[in-house]
């Protein structure tokens, strides 16, 4: 999720300007494309996880908690662990989760790329957090370690090489990217590696995830609400497309691992 929603407003808006973007919000959730895609193909993977053999969940790498508060409420009988490095973030979340009075999810301060105890998760969740690691393979060693036998790890990272349709954004960056993304077959022979076995591979944000992504950046880029407002009921809709075809290709790769 972008931190742009959660700075302070500037002084050209308005009070009422403020609440309509709250009221916005709250209907329609988030406008920010990429974020709502990721969330898309995620709940329809992980429907594939039977809910009573997820008991113990991990989200690595949980940010503001947005995946861990889903967790939290899908697998109501679940414990689920967010593990988090930005300090802004893990009390953000922890503030939303005492809010919303949910009890069977914690956050924790622990860097997945460093923290090597065994543990015995039945679920762990990565979701665009493996391309900010610089030792990747080390963190997929502990994702194994971390995992009971028979566990699951869903993962979810941009690929390289990635295609832009429009001419501003093909030279566009992520500046906290350890790298632009990951090969599939690279990632999916590296999973193999450390004892897991491939359940399911797709493409994400192919042409119509794309597209969609792309539009909704660059008037993210312009900073404007209004125009956002308007543009991103539409944009969202177009990225639903995405999910309704199998994408040869794509900006994105979600992999869903069991744990041999």
């Amino acid at each position: 999720m972008s931190d742009r929603y959660k700075k302070s407003p500037t002084g050209s808006e308005t009070p009422i300007l403020k609440f309509l973007q709250k009221i916005y919000i709250k209907l329609l959730g988030v406008p920010e494309i990429g974020f709502q895609l990721r969330n898309l193909y995620f709940k329809k993977i992980l429907k594939k996880i039977n809910a009573n053999t997820a008991r113990k969940i991990l989200d690595a790498g949980s940010g503001i908690g947005a995946y861990s508060f889903w967790l939290s409420n899908h697998f109501p009988s679940s414990r689920v662990e967010g593990w988090e490095i930005d300090k802004f973030k893990l009390s953000f979340s922890r503030e939303l989760a005492k809010k919303m009075k949910l009890q069977n999810v914690k956050f924790f301060y622990k860097d997945i790329a460093k923290y090597k105890k065994i543990n015995n998760y039945d679920l762990i969740i990565n979701i665009d957090v493996l391309e900010h690691i610089k030792d990747y393979r080390g963190t997929i060693k502990n994702f194994s370690r971390y995992l009971k036998k028979g566990g699951y790890l869903y993962i979810h990272t941009p690929q390289v090489n990635q295609k832009r349709y429009l001419k501003s954004l093909k030279s566009w960056k992520h500046e906290d990217h350890a790298r632009e993304g990951f090969e599939p077959q690279k990632l999916m022979q590296e999973l193999k590696d450390n004892g897991f076995k491939i359940i399911s591979f797709t493409n994400t944000f192919g042409f119509f995830g794309s597209i969609a992504w792309e539009l909704n950046h660059l008037i993210l880029l312009k900073r404007s609400f209004i125009i956002l407002g308007l543009a991103y009921p539409f944009l969202y809709v177009l990225s639903i497309f995405d999910l309704l075809f199998k994408n040869r290709k794509g900006l994105g790769i979600a992999v869903l691992a069991k744990k041999n």
